[in-house]
């Protein structure tokens, strides 16, 4: 099987000719770039500095030729922009931690005075800051910038502002990157997100982009606005879905079957213990939306959608199949009630488990190579049984994991599938 058609026996849930893999397919399974430089030199690869996806997370672009090493099967279709506003076209070298990395050439970075940095909507510096590293930190934070939500003046259009239009220059950068991959062979299933589609994903709701948002802004106001303001959030809710499906049609018209995955939203809905809303607090607000979104998608392309949610999500998780999402990630399995066979026991015909390969809070960066080679084995044999699972790390690979740690991850893998 090609890497293309293995993604798609896993998600029509036939055993493949081996376990499907990923890593840096999609915005929630990167690489920090600082951790991506040391293992391009580790597999000898081209000298190149690591192109930023996302200077939220200090994530890179995964190249095919990274990707070949790995044994990937998912190739990104690499973002436009990033969560400040930053546009992955042209680049500029940046020290990042003693690392020297690639960021858009239009993000302006300014110290803080005490070790740490800043960063700006659009890279406008005339604005406040929308992001901060602290000093010895390796993240940009979002930083709050409106002030109490005031109920008599809200205007459900301020957080509508984040469902954006897709661009004239956001279709071409797409459209050259896809050109650039068949030129070269791909044979890997295609991913993308090309829009903001979110529901209140909180990494978006300070508005990070955005040069002067309104409107509910503190995460802690969005997760209660449901409750205290459940008018204003269907309104937005219903604004933003129409125009992300706009924004799909327009994906469908231009790219057509070329694409094979759609990664639709990373909203977070579980902490470590469960759950952070009640289960008819999602049926009410954010599976209405959702099925409108993916049964677009089904009912007028090929595409396969993808949900990113991290956390104890065992009771959504059947509302996440109900509303037609095809796989979920990052599959959590250190959260309460993720335990690897009874998920694939309950739900492993009815969704695609994307992740749970080995834990990135403990055991990958803090474990032995040998405690590594071992937990993947275990998820693998787990969840790889009669297809339906993506293996890939829970979450990004974060900063400062071992390379050795990483290697016994891979090698495990190709192990497991046959390849060693």
């Amino acid at each position: 099987m090609t890497s293309r058609e293995r993604i798609q026996a896993t998600f029509a849930h036939k055993q493949p000719d081996k376990v499907a893999v990923d890593f840096g397919g999609m915005s929630c399974s990167m690489i920090n770039s600082q951790v991506l430089a040391e293992l391009r030199d580790y597999y000898g690869l081209e000298k190149r500095l690591p192109k930023i996806n996302d200077m939220s997370t200090m994530t890179a672009f995964v190249e095919p030729d990274l990707l070949d090493c790995m044994g990937g099967d998912v190739q990104q279709l690499y973002n436009y922009g990033d969560t400040y506003g930053h546009i992955n076209t042209e680049w500029k070298e940046w020290e990042y931690r003693g690392t020297p990395i690639l960021i858009p050439s239009n993000c302006i970075v300014k110290e803080d005075g005490v070790g740490g940095y800043y960063v700006y909507p659009e890279g406008d510096d005339s604005v406040e800051p929308s992001g901060h590293m602290p000093a010895n930190g390796f993240y940009f934070d979002n930083l709050t910038r409106t002030p109490e939500f005031d109920e008599d003046e809200g205007d459900p259009a301020d957080n509508v502002e984040d469902y954006m239009p897709v661009s004239d220059d956001q279709i071409a950068f797409h459209h050259k990157v896809m050109d650039e991959l068949k030129a070269n062979g791909n044979t890997r299933a295609v991913n993308v997100g090309p829009c903001y589609s979110g529901l209140g994903d909180a990494n978006n709701i300070p508005g990070p982009n955005i040069k002067h948002p309104k409107g509910i802004r503190d995460i802690s106001e969005w997760y209660t606005a449901p409750l205290l303001y459940p008018e204003y959030v269907e309104e937005v809710f219903e604004r933003g879905t129409d125009i992300a499906i706009e924004n799909f049609k327009r994906y469908w018209d231009e790219f057509g079957s070329d694409i094979d995955i759609m990664f639709i939203c990373g909203t977070d809905f579980g902490t470590q213990r469960g759950p952070f809303m009640s289960v008819d607090t999602f049926k009410e607000f954010y599976l209405p939306y959702y099925k409108k979104m993916n049964h677009w998608i089904h009912e007028n392309t090929t595409w396969k959608t993808l949900k990113h949610t991290c956390g104890g999500i065992y009771p959504i998780l059947p509302y996440l199949i109900e509303a037609e999402f095809d796989a979920v990630n990052p599959v959590q399995c250190s959260a309460e009630g993720m335990d690897p066979q009874g998920l694939k026991d309950a739900y492993g015909k009815d969704v695609v488990f994307w992740g749970g390969g080995i834990d990135t809070q403990h055991v990958l960066p803090f474990g032995t190579p040998e405690e590594v080679r071992a937990q993947v084995l275990e998820r693998l044999e787990i969840f790889g049984k009669d297809g339906g699972y993506v293996c890939n790390t829970i979450h990004n690979i974060q900063a400062n994991t071992p390379i050795a740690n990483i290697v016994a991850m891979v090698e495990a893998i190709k192990e497991f599938n046959g390849d060693k």
